[in-house]
């Protein structure tokens, strides 16, 4: 008797840790479906307050820094020359910094014109040998045309 118990119990183990681990599968799935679903009733209450047009125009003053027509708007400058309080846009990009950024692209490609003009003197292999010739004078640097 007490060998086929035993023997029950061999074979009967395998199937109960496929079991148990899939117990504990189905349980992280549920625990992620209920994570998912109050995620998504989170995105759908802020999708509705996006609709309402008083809560636009909040987050327009409050973000972006926006003013009806007729009313004067402020922004306190720090110190170092950044504005104090709310950001000035939904990416936490700086406009102006863009609009500095587009007019340095622009000085890039006017300079890279000028280059190419006038090419800088091709810089020795790291393998050459440099030997200087009793005639050789140094000179300073010449002020570039820019």
């Amino acid at each position: 008797m007490g060998a086929a118990v035993l023997l029950v119990l061999v074979m009967i183990t395998p199937s109960l840790g496929i079991y148990f681990s899939q117990r504990s599968q189905i349980s992280r799935t549920q625990d992620d479906e209920a994570r998912t679903r109050a995620s998504i009733s989170t995105l759908q209450d802020e999708v509705k307050r996006w609709h309402d047009p008083d809560y636009v125009r909040a987050q327009a003053r409050s973000q972006l820094g926006w003013v009806m027509p007729g009313e004067t708007g402020y922004q306190v400058i720090g110190e170092n020359g950044k504005v104090i309080g709310s950001t000035t846009s939904l990416d936490e990009k700086d406009p102006a910094n863009e609009a500095s950024a587009d007019a340095r692209w622009w000085r890039k490609a006017a300079g890279s014109v000028q280059d190419a003009d006038h090419p800088a003197p091709p810089h020795p292999s790291p393998g050459a040998m440099i030997t200087p010739t009793p005639s050789a004078k140094l000179s300073s640097p010449s002020p570039s045309r820019r």
